[in-house]
């Protein structure tokens, strides 16, 4: 079992890694301030946090992952984690249809095709 950043199994116990849980706080922190995922690589580089798997640089998508994990709440909050879900939902750009499936608001056609 792979335990979340920020998490650490202490004799058969999983506890706050105390030295990751400021990072975990800041991604929270700086994506409900308005930063992008980007802005968040890029401010963790800068800190120096390494990634979950021990990487320099994270990625957008881990980043993103962190913020939609809700194994986040005990370090976070309640009220933090569902403020960065309704933000995650309003900065998607992605529309859905009806039955929830997602789907591109215009459809793109080849100019080679006619129309008939």
């Amino acid at each position: 079992m792979k335990l979340p950043y920020g998490y650490v199994l202490n004799d058969d116990e999983i506890a706050i890694h105390e030295e990751r849980v400021g990072a975990v706080r800041s991604i929270f922190k700086y994506y409900l301030a308005g930063a992008s995922l980007g802005k968040i690589v890029d401010m963790l580089f800068a800190k120096g946090v390494h990634s979950p798997r021990g990487n320099l640089k994270w990625t957008r998508a881990a980043v993103d992952k962190l913020l939609s994990n809700a194994k986040y709440i005990p370090i976070v909050g309640i009220e933090t984690y569902m403020d960065t879900q309704f933000e995650r939902n309003r900065r998607c750009n992605i529309d859905y249809d009806k039955a929830g499936h997602p789907r591109k608001a215009v459809r793109y056609r080849s100019p080679s095709i006619n129309e008939k």
